[in-house]
């Protein structure tokens, strides 16, 4: 009987694989019935647990394609900010691609925990831990343009961001609205999706010259794993362009008869 059990365990686990199923979600199932059944052996419902002898599926760590520069300064430029909507839509793509804020602490910001003179928010992240993430100067002005046409609508809620009727905004809007601005500004090749703009912010600080602790604290990570993969990224991201221009690529892909002087090697 456990035999079988372990053959349809594997069974069902490659056709998830099969199905296009990420590798996350295969690796969740897995541990979801490796828990289900040990619960049922402590119980005794069953003397032997099957899953022990189910190999654990791989677990793939493939990051999203970030937005280039140019995409994301097209993506911020797409909102009409003649209007309070259009004025929230832009604060809060420069507010995600400025602090890289998931998009559910994005919507559950509550006003009171923005501080205007030292530029940083505070939010909930997950686990429930509170931390203060830091924006710029030029995020701060979007948001306090947002903020100024927000107090002269309705306000039915703390949170600051808010939808037409003046309550919390849900995840599917903010969703749609950044994949119609993404659409319009002609952005192809990368998903159009706030996680996307969580990426982005994280490989451009790392290319600009931030260090992985700083964004560990900043991203809101348990640890340095999933941060260490925004570093291989960016990395991977300065070494094509080394490989277009590198010297010695340049020196030695001269035709030999085409450098003067050329001497044997010493003795």
């Amino acid at each position: 009987m456990a035999g079988l059990v372990r053959k349809t365990q594997r069974e069902h686990l490659t056709g998830l694989r099969r199905a296009g199923q990420a590798s996350e979600t295969v690796f969740r199932t897995y541990g979801g019935l490796r828990c289900a059944f040990r619960f049922w052996k402590r119980e005794g419902v069953l003397q032997d647990n099957p899953m022990e002898r189910v190999e654990r599926p791989r677990r793939e760590h493939a990051l999203i394609r970030p937005f280039s520069p140019e995409q994301a300064a097209r993506l911020i430029d797409m909102p009409d900010t003649r209007g309070v909507y259009g004025l929230r839509d832009r604060a809060m793509m420069m507010l995600m691609l400025d602090s890289g804020l998931r998009i559910s602490e994005l919507l559950s910001l509550d006003a009171g925990r923005v501080d205007w003179l030292n530029c940083n928010v505070t939010v909930m992240g997950k686990g429930r831990k509170e931390r203060s993430v830091p924006f710029s100067a030029k995020t701060g002005q979007a948001l306090l343009e947002y903020a100024q046409a927000r107090s002269k609508g309705p306000v039915k809620s703390g949170q600051f961001f808010l939808g037409n009727t003046g309550k919390p905004m849900c995840r599917s809007k903010a969703r749609k609205l950044l994949l119609r601005y993404g659409h319009a500004a002609d952005i192809e090749g990368v998903r159009i999706s706030p996680h996307t703009l969580r990426h982005t912010f994280a490989v451009l600080d790392i290319r600009n010259g931030g260090d992985s602790f700083s964004l560990q604290e900043i991203l809101g990570h348990s640890t340095l794993e999933m941060t260490r993969r925004y570093v291989n990224l960016a990395s991977r991201d300065v070494a094509e362009p080394h490989k277009k221009f590198s010297p010695m690529e340049a020196l030695l892909g001269k035709k030999p008869d085409a450098i003067p002087g050329r001497v044997g090697a010493y003795a």
